[in-house]
């Protein structure tokens, strides 16, 4: 993965139809939206996009490398953000009216997924939105591959070299584990989200919205 310096430019180099993938994100964070909560924000990607959208509105993001969130903190569009260093799974507070994550939610383990998920829910005003932009496992061994290989193929159009493109596909399978779009959606309602749905889906990429 890039470091700081470089993440925003290969990042949307990397990310399979990144302008349909972030869109249907922000679809689901609406203008009258008071209060928000980013988890593991990175460089402000997405940030930059929601403070565009909702301006005036409280914003706090979180993220456990430093140098990112240095990184969003220089950017001018998002000097009034809260940016916090810290674990997600640490993450705190009241009446948000959207939570936001996205291409992270699988690096903590099932047990502490689900933890946090309950706890987002929790931190939500009613009617308030989970929103989840990630990365699944398709359901058979032929889409796997099918969609690596579409993947990896948009990576080199878009200017990246080979070697660089199979070393961001590498961990993918890891990452992903078991965990399909259908599960994580199930997990979603055990929690005791009232409704949850799937917007986008694409490749390994999709976006699942947790109404509480």
């Amino acid at each position: 993965m890039a470091g700081a310096k470089d993440y925003d430019e290969i990042a949307l180099k990397c990310v399979p139809y990144h302008d349909a993938f972030f869109g249907t994100v922000l679809d689901f964070i609406f203008p009258e939206d008071k209060k928000i909560l980013e988890l593991a924000c990175g460089t402000g990607i997405l940030t930059e996009m929601i403070a565009g959208k909702c301006p005036g509105a409280d914003i706090s993001c979180v993220d456990s490398d430093g140098s990112m969130i240095e990184k969003a903190g220089e950017k001018p569009a998002l000097s009034g953000v809260r940016f916090i260093e810290g674990d997600m799974r640490d993450c705190s507070g009241s009446g948000y009216d959207a939570v936001v994550i996205t291409q992270a939610i699988f690096f903590i383990d099932d047990s502490d997924r689900k933890i946090l998920v309950a706890k987002i829910r929790d931190m939500l005003k009613e009617g308030g939105r989970f929103i989840s932009g990630d990365m699944f496992v398709p359901g058979t061994e032929f889409e796997k591959e099918l969609y690596k290989k579409n993947w990896i193929d948009l990576m080199l159009s878009n200017g990246l070299s080979l070697s660089e493109a199979e070393n961001m596909i590498a961990p993918l399978d890891d990452f992903c584990g078991k965990n399909t779009i259908e599960s994580f959606s199930s997990e979603l309602k055990k929690a005791g989200f009232s409704r949850v749905i799937v917007p986008y889906r694409s490749g390994y990429y999709g976006v699942v919205v947790g109404y509480k």
